[in-house]
C-alpha cells in the first residue's frame, strides 16, 4: 500500500510538471504572435478641402501569416 501511494504522488506531481511546462509554452507562442493593426479610413465630398497627414504615422511594414 505505501508503494502505490508513493507512486501515485509521483504521478501527480509529474502530470502538474507537465501541464505547467504546456502552458508556459502555450502562451509564450501566443504572446509573440498576437499583433494589433488599426486602420482609418476618411471620406470626404471635396478632395482639395481635406489633406492627410501622412508624417504622424509610419507605415506598417509588418508580414502577417
Amino acid at each position: 500500500m505505501e508503494r502505490m501511494r508513493k507512486n501515485l504522488a509521483l504521478a501527480m506531481v509529474a502530470v502538474l510538471a507537465l501541464t505547467l511546462a504546456l502552458a508556459a509554452v502555450g502562451c509564450g507562442k501566443k504572446k509573440t504572435d498576437e499583433t494589433t493593426t488599426t486602420t482609418t479610413t476618411t471620406t470626404t465630398t471635396d478632395s482639395t478641402s481635406m489633406t492627410t497627414d501622412t508624417t504622424a504615422m509610419p507605415a506598417d511594414t509588418a508580414v502577417h501569416k
